[in-house]
């Protein structure tokens, strides 16, 4: 036996040493993966960044768009400078034609004009070749003269040289004098003068001038055509106060065109600065990303993303993080259960190194008990002592050894679907009393869920069972436990699926899980004890073994589940609760 075990220890540090320098040789990192890791340290180039892609590309984009509004500008402006050109030759035709015909006009006017004036010395030779002509005769005869030509304005007869003048105009009376419109004529007037003639024998000197009217509409389209002729290649523009402005066209294009240029300038610059901005939200939240993986990807994994918002780089950050949080808690679990096997294996090698000499022992104890003569008394008493306490260790260590065994033949897991009101009764009528505790059994739900029915079974007597001692212990009077199920919509297990054995392969899982919960009025467990208690031998009570809620975590983890221990709001001890995938 001896032998065996130094064989199996032999054995055991054998494979002990092969599993350490094969952890080593896989953990040891290639050399692709380091020239991998180290391309993920390097900093790409400014070209290569996606902060420079971004910008790059909401600059080409305003250059586009700039670019193409400044193309239909032009030609828009193009189809119009045509128009407009097309409209001032047109005007310019037409004035150069009017201004001929204005001359012609205005020529005529003024022939007539001094044809009649031509006129008015023969008619005044009769008036002014009597003796002793009146002054008077002479104004009433130029005053009837006025009369009869409309246009005329005013007439200053001067009859001889250096006499005064006779000044007769339409506006006032006649009289004498050097005045009259003798000076510069008024704009729209026509000034003729000619010169007195000569009678039959009798010279008459002086001279007489007309000033005529001009017809005003002909002034006034001669001043129209000049507006006109001004306003070709002008535009009018309206102010806000309705004032109007003359502006030159060249000055419009080269205003449009300096407008368009600051336009676009501004355009450019709001996208260079919108580009900056996004890119840089957008690159910050892609760099603190990268910056977890890289952390998670040299083995960080309690590192975590930051919110980024609700884009999709947020819902990449969220996505992430739930992968990670998932990857953690499956290697929490694998790490359990690699513990938990350790433990196990050891429990079956301590229990049958412990169980095979306990029979041999007891049966020698047993045999000097038999085989003791009876002459001392006081060696007789003691010797049966002697034995009871060694009888009492032996099944003290046969415990022991049972809680070993089971501890290390917990069976495998066979899923299927089984209802959750047939597992609470089968475990209310097989375990439903536990001395004195009253152990109350919840109505179940009409709830089915993934699981092994006997594992279940076994993993809710351990739990009654623990929180009936844990309650005893602590002095609570009377004990209570409660074991009841629920159905939870607002969690989901995101751990390892399920067992290997599993044999409800076809079955999708229902949303949601399925919990079972045992609450007892016992002490509890403390805050920092929480995740311990969980681990193999680990008790703090005097009789316990601490392998009872080991074996509950490795059924239920081997289920796809997860448990854990808070503190119960109705009864004040603890409460497990045990979450299995809903079927």
């Amino acid at each position: 036996m001896v032998e065996e075990h130094r064989a199996g220890r032999g054995g055991g540090e054998g494979r002990s040493r092969a599993a350490t320098k094969g952890g080593r040789a896989r953990t040891r990192p290639s050399r692709a993966l380091l020239e991998e890791r180290g391309e993920l340290r390097q900093r790409p180039p400014w070209w290569g960044r996606l902060e420079a892609r971004i910008t790059i590309s909401l600059v080409a984009i305003g250059i586009l768009c700039v670019g193409a509004s400044g193309y239909l500008v032009a030609l828009s402006v193009g189809y119009y400078d045509q128009l407009s050109a097309q409209q001032v030759a047109v005007e310019r035709e037409a004035i150069e034609l009017a201004e001929p015909y204005y001359a012609e006009l205005a020529a005529a006017q003024r022939a007539a004009f001094e044809a009649q004036t031509a006129l008015l010395p023969h008619e005044l030779e009769g008036v002014l070749d009597e003796p002793r002509a009146d002054r008077a005769e002479v104004e009433a005869f130029l005053d009837a003269w006025l009369v009869e030509h409309d246009s005329a304005l005013e007439v200053v007869v001067e009859p001889d040289p250096g006499d005064l003048e006779i000044v007769v105009s339409r506006e006032g009376s006649g009289g004498s004098g050097r005045g009259g419109m003798g000076g510069a004529p008024r704009a729209g007037t026509v000034p003729i003068r000619r010169a007195l003639g000569h009678g039959e024998g009798e010279g008459v000197g002086g001279s007489v001038q007309v000033t005529w009217a001009a017809d005003p509409a002909m002034l006034l389209r001669h001043q129209r055509l000049g507006e006109l002729a001004r306003s070709v290649g002008t535009v009018e523009i309206s102010g806000s106060g309705g004032e109007t402005e003359t502006v030159e066209r060249n000055d419009i294009q080269r205003a449009m065109v300096m407008a368009i240029a600051l336009a676009s300038g501004l355009v450019l610059f709001v996208a260079v600065l919108a580009g900056l901005i996004i890119a840089r939200r957008t690159t910050r939240k892609v760099s603190d990303l990268s910056t977890v993986m890289r952390q998670v990807a040299s083995g960080n994994l309690s590192v975590r993303a930051p919110r980024l918002g609700a884009d999709e780089l947020g819902l990449l950050a969220a996505a992430f993080n739930l992968m990670l949080d998932e990857l953690e808690d499956t290697r929490q679990r694998i790490a359990y259960l690699q513990r938990v096997g350790a433990w196990q294996e050891m429990a079956r090698r301590i229990a049958h190194e412990i169980k095979n000499p306990l029979t041999p022992i007891q049966l020698a104890v047993q045999q000097l008990r038999e085989k003791d003569p009876g002459k001392d008394p006081r060696f007789s008493a003691m010797l049966r002592d002697a034995v009871e306490i060694v009888e009492d260790e032996v099944e003290s260590l046969r415990r022991m050894v049972t809680s070993f065994s089971e501890f290390a033949k917990v069976p495998e897991v066979s899923v299927e679907a089984v209802t959750v009101a047939r597992i609470l009764g089968e475990f209310e009528r097989a375990y439903g009393q536990f001395g004195e505790a009253q152990v109350e059994v919840a109505p179940a739900p009409k709830l089915a869920l993934l699981g092994d029915r006997q594992l279940l079974k076994q993993v809710l007597v351990n739990l009654v069972e623990n929180a009936v001692l844990s309650a005893r212990e602590a002095g609570a009077e009377p004990v209570r436990v409660r074991v009841c199920a629920e159905l939870n919509l607002e969690v989901g297990l995101g751990g390892a699926g399920m067992s290997a054995s599993s044999s409800g392969e076809g079955a999708a899982p229902g949303p949601g899980v399925v919990e079972l919960r045992v609450e007892d009025n016992g002490p509890g467990v403390e805050l920092a004890r929480r995740e311990l208690v969980f681990e193999p031998y680990e008790t703090t009570r005097e009789h316990g073994t601490g392998l009872g809620l080991a074996i509950v975590k490795k059924i239920v983890l081997d289920h796809g589940g997860e448990v854990f221990v808070d503190e119960s709001p109705e009864l004040g001890g603890a409460r497990f609760v045990l979450r299995i995938p809903r079927a």
